[in-house]
């Protein structure tokens, strides 16, 4: 629009000044000097130089407005595109459902945008997730595939941008030292919630079982038996590594008196159990969250194939079904 303004003004302006000249060379002086010519043809000449500059001044601007603009969503679209790839890996695994995910991604933000070797690149990278994904099992040399080709997408996608950042090898044996460090952690976490929460689901499901409440808590597992003061409890599934694991039947004693005669012992913590609802366990047989590397292990297998997840539902429906004192049952 300040083009067309500028334009239409230098035209109005150089035909105003040839009008005027004429007039003055018909009406007032027969005969104009020769540098009254040179002046009129140099306007003239001003005018349409002005007018080029003003184009190109106006293009340039134009285009580095353009530039600023697709860098801004580049950048944008890039950033969300990184996003989502630390929050697929961020269980240390990458569904079949969550690849798909990157592919809509891909070709609904980055590729308008992006150099098509780019591209290629990253559906090569792509590629190689997708040859580790959707199995049975992901083991740690799957997730380093992952791992690495995510790093490599990351770097495509820093070379288009030309910032000049890029995880160099270096850097990436740092980054899976620290990973390392913390990896064990953050599995710790999710494997525990993952497998309390099917652990919980298994026994919801049976009918050979009542129990109106499960609740982890303290590192116990605690199912309410029919809205009862009994509990069925299993753990500690935190614990020291050679520590042993127990499930038993728990009644709080001084409030419920009541179970006095079904009591596992005069005093002690035993008194809050009853009598025959002991059962111990290795310290290998019940699942035990401290021991990481055991964890990191079940962590890569597909869990609900996991035995000790049945092995725990399992052994309280067989307590449940079997304990028997004195012609009493649950």
């Amino acid at each position: 629009m300040k083009k067309n303004l500028w334009i239409i003004g230098i035209i109005l302006f150089t035909a105003l000044f040839i009008l005027s000249a004429v007039i003055f060379k018909i009406f007032v002086i027969e005969i104009l000097p020769s540098q009254f010519y040179g002046a009129l043809i140099g306007v003239v000449i001003t005018a349409i130089i002005t007018v080029l500059l003003l184009q190109g001044q106006t293009a340039s601007e134009e285009t580095k407005e353009r530039n600023v603009k697709v860098f801004e969503e580049k950048t944008k679209r890039y950033n969300k595109f990184i996003d989502k790839l630390w929050d697929i890996w961020d269980d240390r695994k990458v569904t079949l459902e969550e690849l798909n995910e990157l592919i809509n991604l891909l070709l609904k933000d980055i590729i308008i945008y992006t150099n098509h070797l780019t591209v290629d690149k990253i559906l090569d990278s792509l590629l190689k997730i997708s040859s580790v994904v959707g199995k049975e099992e992901l083991n740690k040399k799957s997730s380093g595939v992952i791992q690495s080709e995510i790093f490599n997408i990351i770097n495509y996608l820093s070379e288009e941008l030309k910032l000049g950042g890029k995880i160099e090898p270096d850097m990436q044996k740092k980054l899976n030292e620290l990973e390392r460090k913390v990896i064990p952690f953050i599995i710790q976490k999710e494997f525990k919630k993952k497998y309390i929460q099917e652990t919980i689901d298994i026994l919801n499901k049976t009918d050979q079982v009542n129990f109106s409440s499960i609740n982890y808590e303290k590192g116990y597992l605690m199912c309410q038996v029919k809205n009862s003061n009994v509990y069925f409890t299993a753990g500690p599934l935190e614990r020291e590594i050679s520590n042993s694991a127990f499930i038993g039947i728990y009644v709080e004693f001084w409030n419920n008196r009541n179970f006095q005669k079904y009591r596992d012992a005069v005093r002690g913590w035993r008194k809050d159990y009853l009598r025959g609802g002991l059962f111990w366990y290795s310290p290998s047989d019940i699942i035990n969250f401290n021991n990481t590397e055991e964890i990191e292990q079940k962590f890569y297998e597909v869990t609900n194939k996991d035995k000790n997840i049945n092995f725990l539902a399992n052994e309280i429906i067989k307590h449940y079904q079997n304990w028997n004192i004195d012609g009493k049952k649950i």
